[in-house]
């Protein structure tokens, strides 16, 4: 009798203990804590905005656009309210930034891996070297790469978010 009440209690302990251990994360408010980033040149300047009360665990992932599992960053990292931003300085090319961010103590989620942003894409600009410049001819240049070096010059600094 004892052993089968043992059993009973112990039963009764543990599902409530396993339904929280397994519950989905509380639905946080988006605007809690949010990331976005400024590039200038081949620097990405990452600002977190963490809107609570208290410091989060966080993961931060800057990829190859085309292939996520290309990382070329990837830090985990504990982020408090006052933080200041970081730089990154990555290689020409396209890219795309995830992350996410947990309470330390609680159960609120934020990311772009839970659901509450969206990643971040951007390109650096490629400007063409072909190393023949003194004579200040555009010599045989494809329109659209012209385009697309007066498009970075005028663009100077480029501001990207994730709310």
């Amino acid at each position: 009798m004892i052993k089968s009440v043992r059993s009973a209690v112990t039963a009764a302990l543990a599902a409530p203990l396993l339904a929280v251990a397994f519950a989905a994360p509380a639905s946080a408010a988006p605007e809690d804590v949010t990331v976005s980033a400024e590039v200038q040149g081949n620097d990405v300047q990452v600002t977190f905005t963490n809107n609570t009360e208290q410091p989060v665990f966080c993961n931060l992932g800057i990829a190859d656009a085309a292939d996520r599992w290309d990382r070329v960053y990837d830090e985990y990292f504990v982020f408090f309210p006052d933080d200041d931003p970081f730089t990154v300085t990555v290689d020409d090319g396209s890219y795309q930034i995830d992350w996410f961010c947990d309470e330390i103590q609680g159960s609120e989620s934020w990311g772009t891996s839970r659901g509450t942003a969206e990643p971040i894409f951007f390109t650096l600009p490629f400007v063409p070297d072909d190393g023949d410049t003194d004579d200040g001819s555009l010599g045989n240049l494809d329109p659209g790469a012209l385009v697309g070096v007066l498009g970075a010059l005028a663009a100077g600094s480029l501001v990207l978010g994730s709310s």
